[in-house]
C-alpha cells in the first residue's frame, strides 16, 4: 500500500504546484502559439473588458472551420494574459429565418465597417449563403471592427485561410490596441505645394479618421511644425516646387523625431495628356527641389518612368467605322500601369500584402550609408524597363507585341522604409548667426543629427489618389481600378505604413508572424501509399497482440508457476 500512498501524494504536490506556477509551453517551429511582447503589454494594460463578437459560426466548409478554429485558439491565448478583461462570443449573424430580419442584420454588420462575403453552395443545386468573416470588438462603449479573412487577389484559397490565420494575433491586437487610446494620434497632411486635394485622398482619410486626428498644415503658413503636435506628416503627391525655409521645417520635424510619408512623383505624367496631346505626350520634370533632401535621408528618386509588362490594361479603340467613329474597343495591356506583387515578405507593412496598383511610377535608389536603416518594400516585376526623362508616352505602343528580352532591368525598388538617425540636409550650410536666431523662436530648435524616428518613400503619388469625379461628386475606394473593377492593396500599404511609423508599442511586429502550410507530398503519398497502410494500420495491430501475449505470459508466470 506504501507505493499506492507515495504515487497519490506525488500527485496531489504535481496539482498544486501546476495551479500556482502557470506557464505555456510552445513547441511549434515558428512560435504559432506565441504572442509577440508588444501583445502581451497591451493585453496587461487591460484596465476594463473587451467583449469580441465573432461572427463565424455556423455551417461552413472546412477552410472557414479551420479559420473559425483558429480564431478561438488565439482569443483563448490572449486570455490567458488579459484574464476577465477579455470575453468574446461566437455568432451565426445569419440564424435568424426571416429573410427580412437577415438584410437587417446585414446592414447593421455593413454599417460597423464588416465586409460580407458570399459562400456558394451546391449540394441540393445551386445556393447561395452570405457571412461575415470578421468580429466586432467592444470596449467602454466604443467599436473596432475586425476582418479575419485577408483575402489576396490571384492567391488559392488554402493560401488565404493560412495567411488570415497567420495574422490573426496582429487583427485582434490591433483592435484592442486602438479601443485603449485615450488620445488619437494626430496626422497632418501636407498642404501649400499642389499636393492633393481633399476629394481625391477622401478614401484614405475616411479610413484613418476613426482611429486618428487629422489635418491639414500649410507649410508656409506656420512658423515651424512639431512632432509633438503631429505624430505624422503624409505628403501626397506635390506639384510645385518647396522654398529653402519650407524644407528647412521640414526637415528639423524629421530631426526632432517627427515621421513622413512620402508620395512623391517626380515627372509630370497624366493620362488625360494621351486625350489632350492626340495620343502623346513627353514628360518633363516637376523641379520639386526634393532631391538633395531625400538623398541627405538615404534614398534618390529618379527621373524614369517604369514599363513594366506585370501591368492592368487600358481601353483602346480597336475598330472603327467609314466616319471615322469608335466601333469597338478592347482592354489591352499598359506598362505604365504597373501592378506590384513583389514584396518584402519579411516587412510587417508588406507581410501577406495584396497587389498594389501604381500609374505613372518612377523607381527609387538607395544610398550606401549605414544609417538610416533602408528596406525596401515593392518592387517592379523582373520584366520592367526604364526610360529616363524626358520620355516620350505613346498610346499606340498597347498595339505593338512586348519583346520580353527588351524588359530587361530586373526588379526596380518603388517604395522603401527608412528607420533610425538621420542626418540634416542643412548640416554645414548655416551660419552660427542663423542657427542661434532659430533658437530663439518658440517651438523650433536646430538639429543637425535627428532622434531615431522612421520614414517612408514611394515613388508613385498616386498610390494614396483615389478615384474622384467633380461633376457627380462620386469617390470609388482607394484601389479600385474602374476598367477591371478589381481593388488593389493601396488601402492596406498606406494603412500598415501609417501603423509602423506611429506604433510606439511594437504591436504591428505581430503582422510579420508566419503559419507554414505542411502539406502532403501527394505524389509520395501515392507511391508509397501501400507502406503507409501498413505502418499505420498493421504495425499497430501486430504491437498489440505482441504486447497481449507478453502480458499473459508474465501473468501466468508470476501467479501459476
Amino acid at each position: 500500500m506504501l507505493p499506492v500512498f507515495a504515487l497519490l501524494g506525488v500527485l496531489l504536490l504535481l496539482n498544486f504546484v501546476a495551479q500556482r506556477l502557470y506557464f505555456r509551453l510552445d513547441l511549434t517551429k515558428e512560435g504559432k502559439f506565441s504572442l509577440t511582447p508588444a501583445s502581451k503589454q497591451v493585453l496587461a494594460d487591460l484596465d476594463d473588458v473587451v467583449f469580441i463578437k465573432v461572427y463565424l459560426e455556423g455551417d461552413f466548409p472546412v477552410g472557414f472551420k479551420r479559420l473559425r478554429n483558429a480564431t478561438q485558439d488565439m482569443l483563448d491565448e490572449l486570455r490567458s494574459y488579459a484574464g476577465n478583461n477579455l470575453q468574446y462570443q461566437f455568432i451565426d449573424p445569419m440564424a435568424d429565418e426571416s429573410d427580412e430580419v437577415k438584410k437587417q442584420v446585414a446592414e447593421e454588420l455593413i454599417k460597423k465597417g464588416l465586409i460580407p462575403r458570399r459562400l456558394i453552395e451546391s449540394k441540393d443545386g445551386y445556393s447561395e449563403k452570405i457571412f461575415f468573416p470578421g468580429a466586432i470588438a467592444t470596449f467602454r462603449g466604443r467599436e473596432y471592427p475586425i476582418i479575419l479573412l485577408q483575402e489576396q487577389m490571384n492567391q488559392a484559397p488554402e493560401t488565404v485561410i493560412n495567411n488570415s490565420v497567420a495574422q490573426l494575433e496582429y487583427q485582434l491586437i490591433n483592435a484592442i490596441q486602438k479601443l485603449q487610446r485615450t488620445k488619437r494620434p494626430q496626422i497632418a497632411f501636407l498642404d501649400g505645394h499642389g499636393e492633393l486635394e481633399e476629394p481625391y485622398v477622401t478614401d484614405i482619410a475616411s479610413a484613418l479618421r476613426p482611429y486618428y486626428e487629422l489635418h491639414r498644415v500649410n507649410l508656409s503658413q506656420t512658423l515651424a511644425i512639431s512632432p509633438a503636435k503631429y505624430d505624422a506628416l503624409i505628403v501626397a503627391k506635390p506639384t510645385k516646387t518647396f522654398e529653402e525655409s519650407n524644407k528647412f521645417k521640414l526637415d528639423q520635424y524629421v530631426m526632432n523625431g517627427g515621421k513622413i510619408f512620402w508620395f512623391i512623383d517626380p515627372l509630370i505624367a497624366d493620362i488625360d495628356s494621351l486625350n489632350a496631346y492626340h495620343g502623346a505626350f513627353v514628360t518633363a520634370d516637376y523641379g520639386l527641389n526634393l532631391d538633395d533632401m531625400l538623398f541627405k535621408y538615404g534614398v534618390r528618386i529618379n527621373p524614369n518612368l517604369i514599363q513594366d509588362l506585370q501591368c492592368n490594361p487600358i481601353p483602346v479603340v480597336t475598330g472603327t467605322d467609314k466616319a471615322g467613329n469608335a466601333t469597338q474597343q478592347n482592354l489591352l495591356p499598359w506598362v505604365y500601369y504597373p501592378i506590384f506583387t513583389q514584396h518584402n515578405h519579411e516587412h510587417p507593412i508588406t507581410k501577406n500584402l495584396g497587389g498594389v496598383a501604381g500609374f505613372f511610377t518612377s523607381s527609387i535608389d538607395t544610398i550606401k550609408t549605414e544609417n538610416p536603416q533602408k528596406t525596401i518594400l515593392l518592387t517592379s516585376s523582373p520584366y520592367t524597363k526604364l526610360p529616363f526623362n524626358p520620355v516620350q508616352v505613346r498610346l499606340d505602343i498597347v498595339k505593338e507585341k512586348n519583346n520580353p528580352a527588351l524588359f530587361n532591368k530586373g526588379e526596380q525598388p518603388v517604395a522603401v522604409a527608412l528607420e533610425g538617425k538621420f542626418s540634416s540636409v542643412f548640416k554645414n550650410r548655416l551660419a552660427g548667426e542663423t542657427m542661434q536666431m532659430i533658437d530663439t523662436i518658440e517651438g523650433l530648435s536646430y538639429r543637425e543629427e535627428s532622434v531615431p524616428t522612421k520614414m517612408i518613400v514611394c515613388a508613385d503619388g498616386d498610390f494614396i489618389r483615389n478615384e474622384y469625379d467633380p461633376l457627380t461628386s462620386q469617390t470609388k475606394p482607394l484601389g479600385y481600378y474602374k476598367f477591371t473593377k478589381e481593388t488593389f492593396a493601396n488601402k492596406d500599404f498606406i494603412l500598415n505604413g501609417i501603423e509602423w511609423l506611429i506604433d510606439r508599442a511594437g504591436v504591428i511586429a505581430a503582422r510579420a508572424k508566419e503559419v507554414k502550410m505542411r502539406l502532403l507530398d501527394t505524389q509520395r503519398l501515392q507511391k508509397e501509399q501501400t507502406y503507409w497502410q501498413f505502418i499505420n494500420i498493421v504495425v499497430p495491430l501486430v504491437l498489440l497482440v505482441v504486447f497481449g501475449l507478453l502480458f499473459n505470459f508474465w501473468r501466468r508466470r508470476k501467479f501459476v508457476g
